[in-house]
């Protein structure tokens, strides 16, 4: 059977971890919805500091389960890990709906949905891999989009879902909606399906085998299979993508070493800091915005054209990396930059132009590093270490969202502000693309000088 290289089945899967990538990533960055939510209920309960908590230890455990969901998906497959990370976020939204106080809502929301988001968007990203070749940046980017499209429509679902059920109504009818999407996640059928040695069948009485011919001699048919062989579709699609042989190529194993690497400490250091702002940027926005004097209902409006400005975004990082023009590394380097600079301008004008200013950064170019890190990752460490690279990489981020949502409390409660909140996650987000500055000036310099890049 002939592999879908580059075209047919593979843009379905494409299509279906776009929708998974929607429900996973593109629904994390509706939790700032849902916490305008949760304040409202438990007003005069908790402070929204405490609130916070609830929200950003869904992404802590999100990275503790970094390395669970690597080893789950080398070890069950891309299907049977997709089914129970949606599993794992219906069961989220029921813990949600019906919790009575912040540790109930920590244990019966944040650890389910944490592990629901990381397996489902780890899933996405990489269930297309050994479907492409030549556009292999293009399918990641494609597939990234979800995140856009799943901001886009969920913040004005869950609005009108809120507006007519109720809190523990809405977020019951949002878990069955969720549940919907294991249709999508049964499409992903493994690569190994195209590569499986068809059995013989046995032959017929009376019928002519393949080196029989009418007078029961036996031909010789080496040559002409020999040359079948070579020119065959199937050999022509296998020379292309090496990593979909199965049977001449080991199968890719998980290793924790692969922390010790220098380029991945450099781009896990990269991302730990950019994660110590950009965590809290979605879950921050309402409520900055309704500090400016934003109703609720225009913010849901703005959170949902955020999603709309970063699928397009998400599509052209994906198609620049593929056409080479810049390392993907300095590509990454830049995205991360203009993603502070952005957020910086938010907290400087401080009204509706500031949110909306905000908004175009964080989807425009702040989530395309998110897009950009496997394209990383390949591009400094091989294919063989993109799975465990990612995976390792979400433990020292989880410290990141601990510590995001620690500073982000303490200076809300010490000033009342969340102007001067965007001010510190705006400096820590630029501060964190310098780490990546030294490689790409030492191998710019090595350009010049006509040596091999490192």
């Amino acid at each position: 059977m002939r592999l879908p290289i580059d075209r047919g089945w593979a843009w379905v899967v494409v299509t279906a971890c776009t929708a998974l990538f929607a429900i996973s990533a593109g629904a994390g960055k509706c939790q700032g919805v849902i916490m305008v939510e949760v304040i409202d209920k438990f007003q005069g309960v908790y402070k929204p500091s405490s609130l916070l908590w609830v929200f950003m230890s869904t992404f802590i455990f999100d990275g503790l389960f970094g390395p669970l969901a690597g080893y789950l998906m080398l070890k069950i497959g891309h299907r049977w890990s997709a089914f129970l990370g949606l599993f794992s976020l219906v069961v989220g939204n029921i813990g949600l709906a019906y919790a009575p106080n912040i540790i109930a809502m920590i244990i019966c929301h944040s650890i389910p949905t944490g592990f629901g988001y990381m397996l489902t968007s780890f899933v996405a990203i990489m269930a297309s891999s050994p479907y492409f070749v030549e556009k292999k940046a293009l399918a990641v980017g494609l597939t990234t989009t979800g995140s856009g499209i799943g901001a886009f429509a969920i913040p004005p679902i869950l609005r009108g879902l809120f507006d007519a059920f109720g809190f523990s109504g809405a977020l019951l009818i949002y878990g069955g909606f969720s549940v919907q999407f294991m249709c999508l996640a049964a499409l992903l059928r493994p690569i190994s399906y195209y590569t499986k040695k068809s059995k013989k069948l046995p032959t017929p009485a009376g019928e002519l085998t393949d080196k029989e011919d009418g007078s029961g001699n036996v031909k010789d048919s080496t040559d002409q299979t020999a040359e079948t062989d070579v020119d065959s579709p199937d050999t022509r699609e296998i020379e292309r993508a090496p990593s979909a042989n199965t049977e001449n190529k080991a199968k890719e194993k998980f290793t924790w070493r692969v922390i010790l690497v220098p380029k991945m400490l450099m781009i896990t250091m990269c991302s730990v800091v950019y994660m110590l702002g950009f965590s809290v940027t979605y879950t921050c926005i309402p409520a900055f915005a309704r500090e400016c004097g934003i109703s609720d209902k225009l913010v849901s409006i703005l959170m949902a054209v955020s999603g709309a400005i970063e699928i397009p975004c998400r599509i052209g990082n994906g198609w620049l990396a593929d056409r080479k023009i810049i390392t993907t590394t300095a590509q990454f380097a830049i995205c991360v930059f203009l993603a502070g600079f952005f957020c910086l301008l938010c907290a400087i004008v401080s009204n509706l132009a500031g949110i909306i200013l905000a908004i175009i950064g964080v989807s425009a170019v702040g989530s395309s590093v998110f897009s950009l890190e496997p394209l990383v990752f390949r591009e400094l460490l091989g294919d063989s270490h993109v799975t465990s690279s990612l995976a390792m990489q979400a433990v020292p981020q989880c410290v990141s969202f601990a510590v995001s949502t620690l500073i982000t409390g303490v200076i809300y409660d010490k000033t009342g502000s969340w102007r001067t909140v965007f001010y510190c996650i705006s400096a820590i987000m630029m501060v964190s693309s310098t780490i990546t500055w030294p490689y790409l000036f030492k191998n710019w310099y090595k350009r010049r000088q006509g040596t091999t890049p490192s």
